[in-house]
């Protein structure tokens, strides 16, 4: 940045403090986040975001007034919003250089190492310990390769991990996370199932020859962190055909008084798609929203 860039940014700040306080000072705050996440995929109503926040009348009149004073939300309708264009441009930059900085590095490193610690050095009394961890997955395009055969991880990942890589995607894992999932599900009797494979990609990269973009919408997981190779080393593997971490987190959530299951995908989540089999850790993500008031 330039002695004249400095300058302009002093200048700036000196002459709009008080607007610039305004506007990021209707973002500072965990509901309204949540507000700004769920219209940056389209237009909500009031009752919508209502469900979705558990905020009453009151509250949620008040959140929505600081994001439209602070020129995040733009009302387009009697009860109905949406995000601004300024607010998009706005949340885009934030996020973006957010994504790339060394305090997320840092941040998602001392995360990770932390929860893995506490995954492998929790006392258990027998199969039904399990540590669970509530994420929002953000909305997000994803590059997609899907594969058919009796060892689709395999078969998609050589293909996806080949295109991802010339691209150098996968030197930022923390940008470009990788998530896998069954499609379709293993079937009794038939030796081949299907496993897709996505990678966030930004704006720019366009549906080619390799892979299929999509518009994943993100929102509410209940996750678990598993070691691939021991979970599969286990007699309930040899059993069942599947993790047992898979089951034990759907029963997590099952007897959850504040999440139930929702209907969008399971995904998994590799730490590092290239560890060798035995290193491979991967996250389990099972979709969930929160319970209605007074429901069981």
């Amino acid at each position: 940045m330039t002695n004249l860039d400095h300058e302009l940014l002093r200048e700036i700040l000196a002459e709009s403090n008080e607007d610039i306080i305004q506007v990021i000072g209707s973002l500072a705050n965990e509901k309204r986040l949540q507000l700004v996440h769920m219209l940056i995929i389209d237009q909500r109503d009031f009752g919508e975001m209502q469900e979705a926040t558990d905020l009453s009348k009151t509250a949620l009149v008040h959140h929505l007034n600081k994001l439209v004073e602070g020129g995040i939300v733009e009302k387009v309708d009697h009860g109905r919003y949406e995000i601004s264009q300024d607010g998009l441009n706005l949340i885009t930059s934030i996020v973006d250089r957010y994504s790339r900085s060394e305090r997320r590095k840092r941040k998602a490193a001392l995360e990770r190492t932390e929860y893995i610690e506490l995954l492998h050095s929790k006392k258990t009394d027998g199969a039904q310990d399990i540590v669970v961890e509530i994420v929002e997955l953000p909305a997000m395009r994803v590059a997609s390769v899907r594969v058919i055969s009796k060892s689709p991880e395999t078969d998609a990942w050589t293909i996806l991990g080949k295109w991802a890589g010339e691209r150098g995607l996968l030197d930022d894992l923390d940008a470009h996370p990788v998530f896998g999932f069954n499609n379709p599900d293993p079937s009794p009797g038939n030796p081949e199932y299907g496993y897709e494979f996505w990678i966030r990609v930004g704006p720019d990269v366009e549906s080619d020859e390799t892979v299929e973009v999509k518009e994943f919408e993100g929102g509410l997981y209940a996750m678990t962190t598993c070691n691939l190779m021991q979970d599969m080393q286990s007699d309930f593997f040899k059993e069942h055909g599947f993790l047992q971490s898979w089951k034990l987190l759907a029963e997590w959530v099952a007897h959850s008084s504040e999440y139930r299951m929702d209907k969008r995908v399971c995904l998994e989540r590799a730490h590092d798609p290239n560890a060798p089999p035995s290193d491979l850790i991967l996250d389990l993500l099972t979709p969930i929203r929160k319970r209605r008031r007074g429901t069981k």
